[in-house]
């Protein structure tokens, strides 16, 4: 009875904590919407959705289906779509403010999974038995597998000759003083 309360609690809070952001309140509903799950989730209830490109690959290096710069392409924007952007993409330029929101979003979101997480007793021995650890890390290497795929895409397209498979590096600190290539020390 008392994990029931303590589950209530954490969905209260949660609902109170979305109601209260600014900017990017359905980021943080469903952050603490997907911590209120974490005890359904460590008793494999809820399994992680591998997503239907994903559990189809096999191998990540196949050029099977590779004919032209098209396909690629293609298969490099299907991957993106579930994927995401990749780590190097510049992302959106944000100012103090929104960095300073979003922080406080993000340490709320994880007080709410650290609650989540601590209803359930020796979770670790529930995870492992229940099967909800398994399931974790398939989703986990099906995501890996996917990156990996992409950038054998992008490496296999560029050898082909196909335009813009790399995406030009993002800018550097010293692109952004002027255009001045010499380094810092030396002005």
């Amino acid at each position: 009875m008392r994990k029931l309360a303590a589950l209530g609690i954490v969905v209260m809070t949660g609902v109170a904590l979305a109601a209260c952001s600014t900017g990017r309140t359905a980021d943080t509903r469903r952050g603490v919407t997907d911590a209120a799950y974490t005890p359904l989730r460590d008793v494999n209830l809820i399994r992680p959705e591998i997503p239907l490109i994903l559990r189809n690959l096999q191998y990540p290096y196949s050029t099977a289906t590779l004919t032209d710069c098209n396909a690629v392409a293609h298969e490099i924007g299907q991957l993106d779509a579930v994927l995401g952007p990749e780590s190097y993409q510049p992302g959106p330029n944000r100012n103090v403010w929104d960095r300073g929101g979003d922080f406080v979003e993000e340490q709320a979101i994880e007080a709410a999974q650290d609650t989540a997480a601590d209803l359930i007793p020796f979770r670790s021995w529930v995870r492992r038995i229940s099967g909800a650890s398994r399931a974790e890390r398939d989703a986990l290497r099906a995501v890996a597998n996917g990156q990996q795929r992409r950038t054998f895409l992008r490496g296999y397209g560029a050898s082909l000759g196909c335009p813009a498979m790399i995406p030009p590096p993002p800018p550097a600190a010293h692109q952004s003083r002027g255009g001045d290539d010499r380094p810092v020390g030396r002005r």
